[in-house]
C-alpha cells in the first residue's frame, strides 16, 4: 500500500483544563508505508519520545501495542507540577514548549501537503473500479456471484489493454483485454468460490492489470488490488442420528431394515456423511453427500435373517466447514426367532404424478395354528395404519390403504399382535418404494376414434374406423400400441411430444354393440399406462326391400301382308290399269310443257327489264327531251334555261294536243 492510500486518524486521548493548566495526549495512526513527506517529523519524535520507556507504558494504557499499523506517532504536552505524583511527574516526556508548537505546525502542514498529494495522484489515475457481491455474511465457505466494472474516467484512452484476476491469480478470461476509451466501461459478473481464508481475512480481493504513462511520458504497466469486505459470522456443525430397526425380532430368511435418518441441528451445511456399520449389518458403507441446515438425509442397510441374533452399531463421520466430525450410534440387537405372521406389502401401480392416488396393500399370513389378535400396523411416514386387526389361524387377511403421492417415498409397514398366550409379537412388512414422477415426465395420450357408418344390415358387413393419438406429454413415447377387445390393431414405434398419428382399419362388425378402442404405452416405470378412446355405437338394422319396377308390355307382333300383284288384282281394275298409266304420262307431257313456257317467260322479263334500265339511264342523261323533235335533248345550263325549255315543251304539247283533237 502506498503513500497515496495513506490515512490518518486523530485520537483525542484525553483534553483536561484545570486552574489554567493544560494536559493532552494526540496520537496519529498511519496505514501502510511511511510517507515520505514525514520523515523528519518521524524522526523528530524517534529521538526525542520513543526513547523512553514511558512511550510503552502510553501504549498499554491505550491498547494500541497490538494494533496493526506499522507506525504510531504521540505528541504529549507534560503535566503542571500540579499533577506530579509522589514528586516525579506523571510522564517523563518533555518537550520545550517552542518545540511543540514548531512540531504541531509542521504535522499540519505535512498533513495538508499529503492530503493534496493524494488527491492529485487519485486524479491522474483516471481508473475506477466498482464491484458488487451477491452475499456480504457468510458462515461458511460457499460460491456466490460476483460483479466488477471497470471505468475510464479520464479525458483520453488507455494506453493499453485492462486485464482483471480472480483472488486466486487467474485471469479472468470472460472480461478479455478491452482498450477503454475515455469514459467507456467495461463490466463482467461471474461465480466464485469464497474459501476460508477468505473469510479469515474478511475480504475478497481481485486484481486489475493496465498501462498508463508515467512523468516522463514512458508506458509503465500497473496494476492495483481492489477488496470487498465480507463478515464471517462462523458456524455451528452440529447432526442428531436416529436409527430405525424393522423388525427387531426376525425369522429365518426375513429381511431386516436398519435406517439412519441424520438430522441437521447446525447452521452449517454437512456433507460427505460416511456410515460404518457392523460387519454382521454390512461391510459396505453408507454415504449421503450432503444435508443442508436444517434438512434430513436417510440412508438403509438391509439384511437378511440367519439363524442368530444380529448387533447394529455405527460411526458416522462428516465435513462441516471445511473440518471432520464424527458422531456414532451405539449397540442395538436384532433378535432371532420364528414368526408364524407373515406381513408382505404391495400397491397397484409404482408411482405416479404428485396428488394421484396409490392403494397400498398388506396381506397378513398367519401360517401357524392359532390366532394373532390386536393386530396394530405402524408406518413411519404415515403414523398408525390399522388398528384392532385379527389374523385368522391358517387364513390371510387383506388389508388396504390410499395414499396420495407428494413424494419418492418407502414404506415399512410395522406389526405388533397379541399370540394365545398374550404375548406380544413383531415382525414387519417388506420395504416399498412409491415413485412421484415430476408432472412435465408424465404421459398423457389423448385417444380419438371415428367410423365411417352408425348402422350396418348385414351381419358380417364392414366397417372402416380411424383412431388417431395425441401426444399430450412434454415428452416423446415409443411402442405405442392400439387395441380392440384385446386384439392389437396398430403399434405406433414413436409419437413426438406434441404430436398426432392415426390409421385406418376394416372391421368386420358381426353384430350391434359399442366400440371403444386403447392405446397402452410404458412409462417411466416401467408399467403399462392405458388411455381409452371415445365410445362408437354400431347399430344393426334389417335392410329395406327392393322396390318392385313396372313390368314392361311387349307390344304384338305386326301382321305383314305381301303387297297383291297382277295375278292377284281383281279383273275389273286390271281392266283400268291401262288408261291409268296413258293419262299418268299424259299429265307428266303437260308438266313439262308448262315448266319449259315458265322458264321462257322468266328469261324474258328479264331481258325487257334490261332494256327498259337501259332507258331510264337515256333519259336521265338527257335532262329534258322534246318529243316533237326525235331524238332531241338537251341540258339546260341554268334555271332560266330550264324554264325556258319546260314552257316550251308544254306549248308544244299543247299544240300537239290541238293537232290530235282535228278530226280526220
Amino acid at each position: 500500500m502506498n503513500y497515496t492510500q495513506f490515512s490518518a486518524i486523530f485520537l483525542f486521548s484525553s483534553c483536561f483544563f484545570a486552574e489554567g493548566r493544560f494536559f493532552q495526549v494526540i496520537s496519529i495512526l498511519f496505514h501502510g508505508d511511511f510517507p515520505a513527506a514525514l520523515c523528519p517529523l518521524r524522526d523528530f519524535f524517534l529521538k526525542n519520545v520513543t526513547n523512553t520507556h514511558k512511550f510503552h507504558h502510553i501504549l498499554d494504557k491505550f491498547h494500541l501495542k497490538h494494533v496493526q499499523y506499522h507506525w504510531c506517532i504521540f505528541f504529549t504536552l507534560p503535566a503542571p507540577q500540579a499533577w506530579k505524583e509522589d514528586g516525579r511527574p506523571r510522564f517523563a516526556c518533555y518537550i520545550h514548549m517552542k518545540q511543540r508548537l514548531f512540531a504541531l505546525l509542521l504535522l499540519v502542514a505535512a498533513l495538508c501537503a499529503l492530503l493534496c498529494t493524494a488527491a492529485l495522484a487519485d486524479d491522474a489515475n483516471p481508473l475506477r473500479v466498482a464491484m458488487q457481491v451477491s452475499q456480504n455474511s457468510f458462515t461458511e465457505p460457499t460460491q456466490i456471484t460476483v460483479s466488477i466494472r471497470v471505468s475510464n474516467t479520464g479525458s483520453e484512452a488507455l494506453p493499453g489493454p485492462v486485464t482483471l484476476y480472480y483472488p486466486n491469480g487467474k485471469q479472468v478470461e470472460e472480461f478479455g483485454a478491452p482498450v477503454l476509451e475515455a469514459g467507456a466501461y467495461k463490466s463482467w459478473s461471474g461465480t466464485i468460490d469464497v474459501t476460508q481464508s477468505m473469510l479469515d481475512s474478511g475480504k475478497i480481493t481481485f486484481k486489475v492489470k493496465y498501462s498508463m504513462y508515467n512523468e516522463a511520458h514512458e508506458l509503465v504497466s500497473k496494476s492495483r488490488n481492489f477488496s470487498k469486505e465480507i463478515t464471517y459470522t462462523g458456524g455451528v456443525a452440529s447432526i442428531e442420528v436416529n436409527r430405525t430397526i424393522t423388525p427387531t425380532t426376525a425369522g429365518k430368511g426375513q429381511e431386516v431394515s436398519i435406517t439412519y435418518d441424520i438430522v441437521n441441528t447446525g447452521t452449517l451445511d454437512v456433507t460427505d456423511v460416511t456410515i460404518t456399520e457392523n460387519a454382521s449389518i454390512s461391510s459396505a458403507k453408507g454415504i449421503i453427500e450432503k444435508v443442508a441446515a436444517g434438512e434430513k438425509g436417510s440412508y438403509t442397510f438391509k439384511v437378511t435373517m440367519g439363524t442368530k441374533d444380529l448387533t447394529s452399531q455405527s460411526n458416522i463421520t462428516y465435513r462441516a466447514a471445511g473440518k471432520t466430525e464424527t458422531a456414532a450410534k451405539e449397540a442395538a440387537t436384532i433378535k432371532y426367532g420364528e414368526i408364524k405372521l407373515k406381513a408382505t406389502l404391495s400397491s397397484d401401480k409404482k408411482g405416479g404424478m404428485p396428488g394421484e392416488t396409490v392403494k397400498l396393500t398388506l396381506k397378513l399370513a398367519n401360517s401357524g395354528k392359532t390366532d394373532y389378535t390386536n393386530i396394530s400396523v405402524t408406518d413411519p411416514t404415515l403414523g398408525l395404519v390399522f388398528s384392532g386387526e385379527t389374523a385368522k389361524a391358517g387364513k390371510t387377511t387383506t388389508l388396504e390403504k390410499d395414499v396420495t403421492i407428494q413424494d419418492t417415498i418407502d414404506y415399512q409397514f410395522a406389526v405388533i399382535a397379541t399370540d394365545a398366550n398374550d404375548s406380544e409379537i413383531e415382525t414387519a412388512s417388506n420395504r416399498l418404494t412409491i415413485t412421484s414422477v415430476p408432472a412435465d415426465q408424465a404421459i398423457t395420450l389423448n385417444v380419438y376414434a371415428e367410423a365411417d357408418r352408425d348402422t350396418v344390415y348385414n351381419a358380417n358387413d364392414f366397417v372402416r374406423f380411424k383412431v388417431s393419438v395425441t401426444n399430450n406429454s412434454s415428452v416423446d413415447v415409443t411402442n405405442v400400441s392400439v387395441s380392440a377387445s384385446g386384439v392389437t390393431l396398430y403399434t405406433f414405434p414413436t409419437i413426438l411430444a406434441g404430436e398426432t398419428r392415426d390409421f385406418t382399419r376394416d372391421v368386420i362388425i358381426s353384430m350391434a354393440g359399442k366400440f371403444q378402442f386403447v392405446a397402452s404405452v410404458a412409462n417411466q416405470l416401467k408399467e403399462t399406462v392405458s388411455f381409452d378412446s371415445n365410445i362408437l355405437s354400431i347399430a344393426q338394422a334389417q335392410p329395406t326391400a327392393v322396390p318392385t319396377s313396372a313390368p314392361i308390355v311387349t307390344p304384338p307382333q305386326p301382321d305383314i301382308k305381301p303387297l297383291p300383284t297382277g295375278d292377284d288384282l281383281d279383273p275389273s281394275l286390271t281392266s283400268l290399269q291401262d288408261p291409268l298409266m296413258t293419262a299418268g304420262y299424259a299429265l307428266l307431257g303437260l308438266f313439262a310443257v308448262g315448266f319449259i313456257t315458265l322458264l321462257a317467260a322468266g328469261i324474258r322479263r328479264s331481258s325487257l327489264k334490261k332494256q327498259s334500265k337501259a332507258a331510264l339511264d337515256h333519259l336521265d342523261e338527257g335532262g329534258a327531251r322534246n318529243y316533237n323533235v326525235p331524238g332531241s335533248s338537251f341540258m339546260p345550263e341554268n334555271e332560266e334555261e330550264a324554264q325556258t325549255a319546260e314552257d316550251a315543251g308544254n306549248d308544244a304539247q299543247v299544240t300537239s294536243g290541238s293537232d290530235d283533237s282535228t278530226p280526220v
